[in-house]
């Protein structure tokens, strides 16, 4: 009696799961089975390997599997050949002769219309007659020598290279023939263009009388400038004094007025640029006097207190505060008026006359 584990209930029937045999069967089946044979494909002999007992296949199953599969439809096997082992001995190949025949002709007309026709030597497609007959023809050619360094041929060459333009350098070829920096300049207009065509002149004339009325400016300034010193020309020529500007005046003054002259004297008049009746006047007149005498009958008149100063081999009489007088070179020199000049302003004026 099997054990119970070693029974398996398969459709409601027990089966000895070492064997496989059904236990439930009649006595006529048990004689009746047959035990299988030993094989070493376990799913034909039907040995169990896991527990299971697997059937052997039957004779139709068998069939079915080993079925001899059916042709290709799709294939055009007439067109098939079957391939040629590497053993097996290649058959006879025959060469192929040239002709000439058109694949499809059924005439005897086109046969003889394609033999006439003209046919190039050149090309091969027409036949392996034809390659045959075209000739090659080899020769040595003689290596010609180096030009010399005639200017001729140079300059020919030159002139080629610069005329026949050069696909393979575009960019060169460009450069070379550029024109751009052989056009005459354009020409700006100006100020003065546009003033001149208002005016309906032309610019050189409108050139020329810019320029002249600068020079009537220029000069006109320097007049300006020189006028006092033209005046005390004319003025000293007609007093008959050897007279001359100071190169110096105190801050706040300027030579005012026309300068007046007398016979033998030339009077300068200098006054404030303020609103105020601040003046001082220079004279300068002919005189055979020196330091000495001018002290004496000058200076020390009226019991006047003055200082002296020397300067340059000149004597300058300070006196009154604000008035100063000296002698120099036959011409006297006075400072007089309300201006109150210190004495340091009365030096410079003395030293730059």
């Amino acid at each position: 009696m099997p054990k119970p584990n070693h029974v398996i209930m398969l459709n409601g029937k027990r089966y000895d799961a070492l064997t496989g045999k059904m236990l439930d069967a009649p006595e006529s089946a048990k004689s009746k089975a047959v035990k299988p044979a030993v094989h070493k494909d376990t799913f034909q002999t039907g040995k169990v390997v896991d527990g299971f007992t697997r059937k052997r296949p039957s004779a139709h199953v068998s069939h079915s599997v080993h079925k001899k599969p059916e042709h290709s439809k799709t294939l055009m096997r007439q067109s098939v050949k079957k391939p040629v082992l590497a053993s097996a001995k290649p058959a006879s190949v025959k060469p192929i002769q040239p002709t000439h025949k058109i694949i499809g002709a059924t005439t005897p007309f086109r046969e003889l219309r394609a033999e006439h026709v003209k046919k190039s030597r050149l090309i091969s497609k027409f036949g392996s007659e034809i390659a045959r007959g075209t000739s090659v023809i080899t020769a040595v050619l003689p290596v010609k020598p180096a030009p010399g360094d005639s200017p001729a041929p140079r300059a020919m060459a030159a002139s080629a290279a610069h005329h026949v333009p050069s696909v393979a350098h575009p960019f060169a070829n460009a450069v070379q023939n550029a024109k751009s920096h052989e056009q005459p300049k354009i020409k700006k207009v100006t100020r003065r263009h546009k003033a001149a065509r208002k005016l309906g002149i032309s610019t050189k004339t409108l050139n020329m009388t810019a320029g002249l009325a600068s020079l009537v400016i220029i000069a006109g300034y320097i007049a300006y400038q020189n006028l006092p010193n033209l005046s005390l020309r004319v003025a000293a020529a007609r007093a008959g004094v050897h007279a001359s500007l100071p190169g110096y005046h105190p801050a706040g003054f300027a030579l005012s007025g026309p300068i007046k002259y007398q016979t033998g004297s030339v009077v300068l008049s200098y006054k404030s640029n303020s609103q105020d009746s601040r003046n001082f006047q220079v004279t300068q007149s002919t005189s055979d006097w020196n330091s000495d005498s001018l002290v004496q009958n000058f200076v020390a008149t009226n019991h006047r207190g003055y200082q002296s100063y020397q300067d340059n081999g000149k004597t300058i009489y300070i006196y009154e505060g604000n008035n100063a007088t000296w002698v120099d070179g036959g011409v006297w020199y006075q400072i007089e008026g309300n201006a109150s000049l210190n004495s340091d302003q009365l030096l410079r004026i003395a030293k730059s006359l």
